[in-house]
């Protein structure tokens, strides 16, 4: 069971890749750095990161399938 469950989307999304539950974590930190930086209501800030890394793992998983590459790196 994932360790937040605020990752469980992002974790259905990102089956059939290469990324684990560490490495999403890890894309979710950075993204929460990332957008910590300028706004000042934080209260949402790892909800957008995760729709952040969901949105971008989606993408990377589609270019991957179209390529015929199912488990590619990281994105």
């Amino acid at each position: 069971m994932p360790r937040d469950k605020l990752l469980v989307p992002l974790l259905e999304i990102a089956q059939g890749t290469a990324l684990n539950e560490d490495d999403l974590v890890r894309m979710v930190g950075d993204e929460i750095s990332r957008l910590s930086a300028g706004p000042r209501v934080h209260g949402y800030i790892q909800v957008i990161a995760i729709k952040c890394v969901s949105d971008k793992v989606r993408q990377s998983a589609s270019h991957n399938r179209a390529n015929g590459n199912r488990h590619a790196g990281e994105v």
